[in-house]
């Protein structure tokens, strides 16, 4: 699927927990400046919202290094304001990783997110 602009839908605050997070969301970058949204996997773990990309980052990393607000679209409803925080904390990180072995039927030996740069959608 190719990369578009700005988000359409209903703005929404975020829920208190994020249960049923499909398989692919869509997240937008830059949201006051130069949208440009994607679809990517996301899990929800409690409150919080991950997402991520192998360790060589890709074209929006480098986005979020400029300015880390983002809007969220799942099921026609965007959650707004949001602001992508890097993932460090190695606890944090295997919740993660467990996650989306999980969610996405990854083999659990898997090397997913060895070294991958996981951002966490915070309120």
């Amino acid at each position: 699927m190719l990369p578009g602009g700005t988000l359409e839908g209903l703005e929404q605050r975020p829920p208190a927990e994020w249960m049923d997070v499909p398989d692919t969301v869509q997240v937008e970058f830059r949201p006051a400046t130069d949208p440009y949204s994607i679809n990517i996997w996301a899990v929800g773990i409690g409150r919080d919202v991950y997402i991520a990309t192998g360790r060589d980052g890709t074209r929006w990393t480098e986005m979020l290094k400029e300015d880390p607000a983002v809007r969220l679209r799942i099921d026609g409803y965007v959650y707004a304001p949001l602001r992508a925080v890097p993932v460090a904390d190695d606890e944090e990180r295997t919740r993660v990783r467990n996650r989306y072995i999980e969610k996405y039927d990854v083999e659990p030996d898997s090397s997913m997110l060895d070294g991958a740069l996981v951002y966490r959608l915070d309120r």
